[in-house]
């Protein structure tokens, strides 16, 4: 099992490698999220939602507002189902006046594993998109990602860590497959902080590689976990 995560990884964290080296977009954009984990008690189910609000440049010039919320069931210790929808608003660079809206509904799976300390995880995602003035879509999304810790506080049950995650998107839709089956890849490298097993907070850089370009932005996420 390590073998294969240690190849998919090697695959996935190179596969700017393989691309057709996509333009690269000058300017570097800021991506503001917050995330939120609604255990309720006694169950096996939890309540998922974020807010992204992702912009072209670090401070200005917006790209897209995402909300989004799930619901999931930990099959097992280390097996999660979820299912839920997500509203998104998307500005068009130079276009603001021309904003499109999605309506997003979609299937996680998500899985974990322990290699020495350091935490590798797996989510699955299907997606089916229906875009304002657009034919239906659908989408694959794998991510592999990463968490190693830097240092532990266990009395205070705080830490730091660094993350890591790549995640590879394929167009499942028969009109956008006669296109192109590659939709993006996104490659995050970032370090998180938690203050206890409520509130953690992460910083880190993204690369977004596209069908013909390439953009890059910082990102800052607020995370809070809460119980019902």
């Amino acid at each position: 099992m390590k073998k294969a995560v240690v190849f998919l990884a090697v695959i996935l964290f190179n596969f700017n490698s393989f691309s057709n080296n996509p333009k690269k977009e000058p300017k570097l954009g800021g991506w503001y999220m917050y995330f939120g984990n609604a255990k309720i008690e006694d169950t096996k189910w939890n309540i998922n939602y974020d807010v992204q609000y992702r912009n072209y440049e670090v401070l200005s010039d917006l790209n897209q507002l995402l909300i989004r919320g799930s619901i999931q069931y930990m099959l097992y210790d280390n097996l999660t189902l979820g299912t839920g929808y997500a509203f998104v608003d998307t500005e068009q660079y130079l276009k603001p006046d021309v904003p499109f809206i999605e309506n997003r509904i979609f299937q996680d799976v998500l899985t974990n594993q322990k290699i020495a300390t350091a935490t590798v995880k797996h989510r699955f995602r299907f997606e089916q998109r229906f875009i304002e003035n657009q034919d239906f879509k659908s989408r694959f999304r794998y991510q592999l990602g990463l968490d190693v810790p830097i240092y532990q506080n266990t009395e205070k049950n705080q830490s730091l860590y660094a993350s890591f995650y790549n995640e590879l998107f394929m167009n499942t839709d028969e009109t956008s497959r006669k296109t192109n089956v590659f939709d993006r890849d996104r490659l995050y490298f970032g370090a998180g902080f938690k203050f206890n097993q409520k509130l953690g907070i992460q910083v880190g850089w993204m690369n977004q590689m596209l069908q013909k370009t390439s953009h890059q932005q910082l990102m800052f996420s607020l995370h809070h976990n809460l119980k019902i």
